[in-house]
């Protein structure tokens, strides 16, 4: 998966990305008990209009958040930062958490929209995972790596939740449109190759895949996923291995 270009600061980064998140956290139990209850593990809080105390505990938080990262775009950089970690080690609930509190310090960010999308995506949520990565592609139309990863979740779809051929038809050939436009905007992001490659893998056209891989590893060794690479051998050896 595509993660956006993100700052590292090492061990005070962690400390700082825990605490923040902790204090984040507890002001979900902040409501009254007969108050509906913000769930922190679901995009926007799930949508609760919060109480009069959760509302000033959101600026008290964003506030501390702003002063422990030093600016608010570090805040937020270190915030989302955390939500992409969190996603590609497969934890996507935690990960939303994180994109929650990067709302929360700054509403209008689009990645916000597209680390939503893609934790819905892995959650196998892609209706709602697929209008929010078009939000998102509205607010930045050219940006690459969002619409490799836009096109992943349509990949998604195809092979894991549509049911009958057209359906799937319908997913591949959007996913197809969003790599083709990816690539367009920067030819050598490896991943777009990768997501193409697994496209053509569920198209069954195993020998596309492997040029679509080929075309990955020469940009970054490594960066297609091994499991990946297993089943696609599975259905067909790698061209010119013997």
């Amino acid at each position: 998966m595509f993660t956006p270009a993100i700052f590292r600061r090492g061990l005070f980064c962690r400390f700082v990305l825990s605490a923040i998140l902790s204090v984040s956290l507890a002001g979900v139990a902040l409501a009254a008990p007969a108050a509906p209850q913000p769930d922190d593990s679901i995009p926007f809080f799930g949508g609760v209009k919060k109480n009069l105390a959760q509302q000033e505990h959101d600026k008290q938080t964003v506030a501390e958040a702003i002063r422990r990262a030093g600016s608010k775009q570090n805040a937020i950089d270190l915030v989302m930062q955390s939500g992409w970690t969190k996603l590609k080690s497969g934890d996507a609930r935690t990960a939303i958490k994180y994109f929650n509190l990067a709302w929360l310090i700054e509403p209008k960010n689009p990645d916000v929209l597209w680390g939503f999308g893609a934790a819905l995506n892995q959650q196998r949520k892609f209706e709602p995972s697929l209008k929010l990565f078009e939000l998102a592609r509205q607010q930045k139309p050219n940006e690459a790596g969002l619409l490799a990863d836009y096109a992943y979740a349509w990949i998604s779809k195809g092979a894991i939740g549509d049911n009958g051929v057209d359906q799937r038809e319908a997913s591949f050939a959007k996913a197809l449109e969003l790599l083709d436009a990816s690539q367009k905007l920067n030819p050598r992001n490896p991943m777009l190759y990768s997501n193409r490659a697994m496209l053509r893998y569920f198209q069954a056209r195993y020998l596309d895949a492997w040029r679509e891989v080929d075309k990955a590893e020469a940009l970054a060794p490594g960066s297609v996923d091994p499991r990946f690479l297993r089943d696609l051998s599975a259905r067909m050896p790698r061209p010119g291995n013997k």
